[in-house]
Order: C-alpha cells, then sequence, then structure tokens
C-alpha cells in the first residue's frame, strides 16, 4: 500500500488592526488561518512553532523588521528546558495538538505583545524608564527586546513575517487529536509513543504584514 502524500497547507497571516498607538492598552490580535488540502484530518504538535502563536512569539517564529531603518528587530526569545511532552487528556501538553480538518480553515490567534494581559504595551523608550526604575527598586523587569507591539518605535513601519523554516519542520500525524491523546492515567502518556510522519509538510508562500506605530 503506498504512502499517501504529504499534505499541502495554506498559511496566511493577518494582523488587527494594522495601526497601533501605545495610548491604547489593547495591542493587536496577531492570527494565522491554516487550511490543509489532505483528503482526511492531519493533527500537528505546535508546540515551538507558528502554529501555537501565543507561544511562538517568545521563540522567534515571528520575526519583525523595521521598514523605517531598514533594519531587523531584535525580539524576546526564552529559552525553556522541560520535560517530555504529554498526550494525556486534560493535561496542560493538549493544547499543542492541533486538528486540520480536509479543507477547512483553521485560525489561531494571539495578542501582538507579551503575553501577560497586565503588563500594557511600552515603547521602547517607555520600556527603558520602566526598567531602570525597576533596576531601582528591584521589581521584576520586562525584557530589553520586543514582543509583538511591545518595545518598538513611535513613528515607525514595520512588518512581520512567519519564520517558514519552524512551519516546515512542524511534528505531525494523520488522524485527529482524539485519536492521540490517551487517558490520564495511562502509563503511554509520552509523545515518544506516536510515531510521527516523516514527510515534510509542503507550505505555500506566506505574505509577511505591514503595520504602523502612531507618534
Amino acid at each position: 500500500m503506498s504512502t499517501p502524500q504529504a499534505p499541502k497547507l495554506t498559511v496566511q497571516l493577518s494582523l488587527s488592526p494594522t495601526t497601533y498607538s501605545y495610548s491604547n492598552p489593547i495591542p493587536p490580535t496577531l492570527s494565522l488561518s491554516v487550511t490543509s488540502d489532505a483528503k482526511r484530518p492531519i493533527t500537528l504538535l505546535t508546540y515551538n512553532t507558528p502554529f501555537h502563536p501565543a507561544f511562538g512569539l517568545t521563540q522567534d517564529c515571528f520575526p519583525i523588521w523595521d521598514l523605517t531603518t531598514d533594519s531587523g528587530v531584535k525580539t524576546t526569545c526564552i529559552r525553556i528546558q522541560r520535560m517530555l511532552l504529554s498526550r494525556a487528556r486534560g493535561s496542560d501538553d493538549e493544547q499543542y495538538f492541533l486538528t486540520l480538518p480536509p479543507s477547512e480553515m483553521i485560525t489561531v490567534s494571539t495578542r501582538f505583545a507579551r503575553g501577560n494581559e497586565d503588563m500594557r504595551p511600552l515603547s521602547r523608550a517607555a520600556a527603558q524608564q520602566e526598567r531602570e526604575e525597576a533596576e531601582r527598586t528591584g521589581k521584576a523587569r520586562r525584557s530589553v527586546f520586543a514582543c509583538g507591539v511591545d518595545g518598538l518605535e513611535p513613528g515607525h513601519r514595520y512588518s512581520v513575517s512567519v519564520a517558514k523554516g519552524k512551519l516546515m519542520s512542524v511534528w505531525w500525524v494523520w488522524g485527529t487529536k482524539d485519536d492521540i491523546l490517551v487517558d490520564p492515567e495511562s502509563q503511554d502518556w509520552g509523545l515518544d509513543n506516536v510515531q510521527a510522519e516523516e514527510a515534510p509538510l509542503e507550505i505555500e508562500g506566506i505574505e509577511s504584514v505591514e503595520f504602523e506605530i502612531e507618534i
């Protein structure tokens, strides 16, 4: 029996709105819409990939380019050491399994800023002032590098894109998330007990999105 060809994914990146002011405590929403051309469902492991945008924002999955200065923006990257991912139903890791039904668009979204909703986005200058104050008082400091609109320059235009290599290397299998997950009491909870497909997914070209930070 021949092995089915690896699916082709159509991926669209969007940002809404595309103009942002630091007077607004609510950052734009970054979304990734994905459609599979497969004839049956596939499931992706989204950990450390753009398919989980909230996590991907701090994993070099969404590069930002300053169009005003024609230079790359250094973004926050958090290195995480952790145990083997679990496929136990109801575990924290269940969120990282994404099923794509045949020919159906699935959209995943996140705030285009730091994950802590209590941390309002600041301009680069304002963030620097906050860090200096935090050093004097001993309070927790935000990263010196940007994350979404947090830490950018007012009056500048930017573009955000998707790190395609992070998409191409994603772990995937045929079937749905329910086919992969096991009961919480199962001893067979490790992801290493599932044979992932070896053929890389085919990803069509993804256009970057331009946005502006108002003065």
